[in-house]
């Protein structure tokens, strides 16, 4: 490798870097602070780490180191029950975007009788918020429960002898990615990046969206205000088209339309539609779509009818 090569190499992965670090920047940081716990001895480090691992996972952020946080924290002279609250003096906090906190609120444990067999079912609840630091507004509030079987036994025995409260703890942090996806929607919807014929390109990839899952793609228009208070009350929304995502990347998806009625355009917001009644409907306009198809190779009533069936099933999806 001549001189020349290996300096054009060096320059170009510098130039990379500070590509990926500009880019880095622009990302809103977040920092997950402590979640608290009204069960005692039940320690839910493991549940924020979890909660730190999903929300790193999305891409979306940087997320704040918890001792860099802690030092804020002092510095401010912040408790985690003040942030939680929705603290107005949150305003101007260095460093940090958005913060999550949260609570658990009660665990249960208890046997259940299925006649041949015993099991020992598990429940935690628990409260996660996100504060914007900007203005001490409470962005997200989530109440998550969690149920699951954490032994089964024979009849005569009972399954939860020797379950501790660590069995229910790892329920928590599977909770995790749903509470990370949840939060990230919120505050950021999953988006349009690019429409080209019938593929839509998604800003969410793995981890968000799977092969499969149906979107509707909706225009949002100007929003509207309260006269009064000035609040933001909404904005109109025109459904565009229905999607199926028919490929998931690290960072992006790819979704093929199903139903239309105007352009998708880059930044058109996407709402995962019910899974059930929306794959339902979508068998449905496919179905009419395809029938549609055969019929009309000629024009005639056949092909009128078929047609009719087409709007009606596929307009059907289009206002779910």
């Amino acid at each position: 490798m001549s001189l020349v090569n290996f300096k054009f190499m060096v320059i170009a992965g510098l130039l990379s870097l500070l590509a990926n670090l500009a880019y880095a920047n622009n990302k809103p940081v977040v920092a997950v602070g402590e979640i608290t716990s009204a069960v005692q001895d039940f320690n839910t480090m493991s549940i924020q780490l979890a909660i730190e691992n999903a929300l790193s996972k999305t891409g979306k952020y940087t997320i704040m180191e918890r001792t860099r946080l802690a030092s804020l924290l002092e510095e401010r002279g912040l408790s985690a029950a003040g942030i939680t609250d929705g603290n107005g003096s949150l305003g101007g906090f260095s460093g940090v975007d958005y913060l999550v906190y949260g609570s658990v609120s009660n665990i249960t444990v208890a046997r259940k009788n299925l006649l041949i067999v015993m099991n020992c079912d598990a429940s935690l609840s628990m409260n996660i918020r996100v504060v914007d630091v900007n203005s001490g507004e409470i962005r997200f509030s989530e109440n998550v429960s969690v149920e699951d079987t954490v032994a089964t036994s024979a009849a005569d025995e009972d399954p939860c002898v020797g379950i501790s409260l660590a069995n229910v703890n790892i329920m928590g942090e599977d909770a995790s990615d749903g509470i990370a996806n949840k939060m990230t929607t919120a505050l950021f919807p999953i988006k349009v990046a690019q429409s080209r014929g019938d593929q839509v390109y998604l800003n969410y990839g793995e981890g968000t969206l799977a092969k499969n899952d149906i979107l509707s793609i909706k225009s949002v228009g100007e929003g509207f205000v309260d006269p009064d208070t000035g609040e933001v009350l909404g904005a109109e929304e025109t459904t565009t088209a229905v999607i199926v995502i028919a490929g998931v990347r690290p960072k992006y998806s790819i979704g093929e339309v199903v139903s239309q009625n105007t352009a998708v355009n880059v930044g058109d917001i996407a709402f995962p539609l019910n899974s059930r009644e929306g794959a339902r409907s979508v068998r449905k306009c496919q179905s009419s779509s395809a029938k549609r198809e055969k019929a009309c190779t000629k024009s005639g009533s056949r092909c009128d009818k078929s047609t009719t069936r087409m709007k009606l099933d596929c307009g059907a999806l289009m206002e779910l």
